[in-house]
């Protein structure tokens, strides 16, 4: 893996940022390292903070003690709705947003429209979680993928008081790996409800594919579009492709995280850095690319 090259003006563009988007350890999932390491790169970095992600388990205890120790950043934790915590269960919003969790992805790993995307490519590289689904199929302890919208192409009743709960905690809502359709209701149905917060979960990622007119009508809904570092570095998408849509859609709607944590990738403070740089190279502003680094996930964060 060959570096990049960054320039001083990159690197100090990631001073206060905040990347909303890191797969940390510990997880049931190989990871590069755990939440203190990650914590301690971001600080000496210069960030101001990091979003603890799992497919599984609520990481807001994690986050609590990671500050305890770690000073110069801040870490955040974070629910997934995915069935190891009861699914759309507002119970475990609610303990999440008590816990002090600033943010709740809906369905990732067990979104139907992802499932159906690893199914529909069968000589392509499954995820890893992937084979954690399929090792719990076997053993009798699997629940089908779901799909937030029903037959009559509208939100299922379980959403509402979902979204309720993180208008109550005024938690950031994020989309996860729900379908271009569902992405577009959940917008919808979470502004009418209150939710202040809403960030569309990495529209390039392949099984997303949001389409561009899509990503511009929920950015005019109020939604942010979250640009991942690892959807164009590992080949998904292009990178001329991903800058593209953040001119389209304009970098006061966008935020950069990374969705970095695998192990053989980069340090998510490189992976800031990177963007930074492409983002420069692009002919991006140090203005628009602290827009989208700093101020848009600080505000989201509430900082």
């Amino acid at each position: 893996m060959v570096e990049m090259p960054i320039s001083d003006e990159a690197s100090a563009l990631i001073k206060g940022s905040y990347d909303l988007h890191i797969h940390s350890a510990p997880d049931v999932m190989p990871r590069k390292a755990n939440d203190l390491e990650f914590a301690r790169r971001a600080a000496a970095a210069g960030m101001g903070g990091i979003m603890l992600k799992s497919h599984y388990v609520c990481t807001a205890d994690r986050a609590t003690l990671v500050n305890e120790v770690v000073q110069g950043t801040k870490a955040f934790g974070a629910l997934t709705l995915n069935h190891a915590v009861g699914a759309l269960n507002p119970i475990a919003v609610d303990i999440a947003g008590r816990s002090g969790a600033r943010l709740v992805w809906f369905p990732t790993v067990d979104a139907e429209h992802e499932v159906a995307y690893q199914v529909a490519n069968p000589g392509g590289k499954k995820a890893y979680w992937y084979t954690i689904q399929q090792e719990l199929k076997e053993k009798g302890m699997s629940r089908p993928p779901f799909s937030i919208l029903g037959e009559d192409g509208k939100l299922i009743p379980a959403v509402k008081p979902v979204l309720e709960v993180i208008a109550a905690h005024d938690m950031i809502l994020s989309t996860g790996h729900v379908g271009p359709a569902e992405v577009m209701a959940l917008v919808k149905a979470a502004k009418e409800i209150g939710v202040k917060r809403i960030l569309v979960c990495h529209p390039e990622f392949p099984s997303i594919n949001m389409p561009l007119d899509m990503q511009i009508e929920a950015a005019r809904m109020g939604a942010l579009m979250e640009r991942c570092f690892t959807t164009p570095f590992s080949g998904k998408i292009s990178w001329e492709a991903i800058l593209h849509n953040i001119r389209a859609v304009g970098p006061a709607a966008s935020v950069i995280s990374t969705d970095l944590g695998q192990p053989a990738g980069p340090w998510p403070d490189k992976g800031m850095a990177e963007f930074a740089q492409r983002l420069l190279d692009a002919d991006f502003t140090p203005k628009e690319v602290r827009l989208m680094m700093v101020e848009n996930p600080g505000r989201l964060v509430n900082l």
